[in-house]
């Protein structure tokens, strides 16, 4: 059984809006929804072809990094959806990567913990060949453990 879709109208502002997020993804006018950005593009890149409204709003331009408010330094974060937590009684938990005086250095270490947790393919800040070397080691430890060795060095090889 076919349902039909009720078609959406939006405004000239609300299309021109859309098309700028669309073309922002790496997503051209005719694709489908699911596919991915150029991974080969740097956060710095993806950030500068935001409308500013859209990248003021964030303490960082890297994905998984935050800034202090009281201190000014950068932290690493990630959220795993696979665990329970059983404070909040809810399904996922915070994992707190470190705190770093370098923006870069705190997303190199966000994208590793990632590749750990998710594997090759996830979504990055930087590209995944940067890590070739990384991934090979992290391959030969449990998760726990990569996790505590990442957060102890705070310079790190990058």
């Amino acid at each position: 059984m076919e349902v039909e879709k009720e078609a959406t109208t939006f405004t000239e502002e609300e299309e021109q809006t859309n098309r700028k997020l669309l073309h922002v993804q790496g997503i051209e006018p005719g694709e489908g929804k699911r596919m991915r950005r150029d991974r080969a593009s740097t956060a710095k890149e993806r950030i500068s072809q935001m409308p500013p409204c859209t990248a003021g709003k964030r303490s960082s331009i890297y994905r998984g990094v935050t800034r202090h408010r009281w201190t000014g330094r950068y932290e690493a974060h990630l959220w795993d959806k696979g665990t329970w937590n059983q404070n909040q009684n809810k399904k996922g938990k915070q994992v707190y990567l470190g705190a770093y005086d370098d923006e870069e250095a705190a997303a190199r270490v966000y994208d590793l913990a990632a590749l750990k947790y998710w594997g090759p393919g996830t979504l990055i800040n930087f590209p995944e060949r940067d890590y070739a070397r990384d991934i090979d080691e992290m391959q030969h430890m449990p998760r726990e453990d990569y996790l505590v060795s990442l957060r102890r060095s705070v310079n790190h090889s990058f």
